[in-house]
């Protein structure tokens, strides 16, 4: 089997800390995010920095996990078991695919 060249990881950090203590442009952070916090049921979610993250800590929140490639793509879903976002569809068709057999080979030496 031959595999594709996978490219470069592409994440969500580009993004900034939503951190606004003000509400105003003035005082938000806008450091690269490295975490996705899913505050509530409602999943209300946003992107803290590290520093951020540990202002974050001190309130209550449902999840979070590192930002990652999937984390603003449309469509997304939080994947609580996996700790991470995944495109609903895509994540599945993957996994029904890396669970196929693999197919048997006839010829070669034995």
């Amino acid at each position: 089997m031959i595999t594709p060249p996978l490219g470069r990881v592409l994440t969500s950090a580009s993004q900034g800390c939503g951190f606004s203590p003000d509400d105003t442009d003035a005082t938000t952070c806008f450091e690269p995010a490295t975490w996705h916090i899913c505050w509530g049921a409602n999943m209300d979610a946003s992107l803290a920095c590290a520093t951020h993250m540990d202002v974050a800590q001190t309130f209550a929140y449902l999840d979070r996990h590192e930002v990652g490639p999937d984390c603003d793509m449309p469509g997304a879903a939080w994947d609580f078991d996996g700790k991470r976002c995944i495109v609903v569809g895509i994540e599945q068709a993957a996994t029904e695919h890396a669970e196929q057999p693999l197919p048997i080979i006839s010829g070669g030496a034995s």
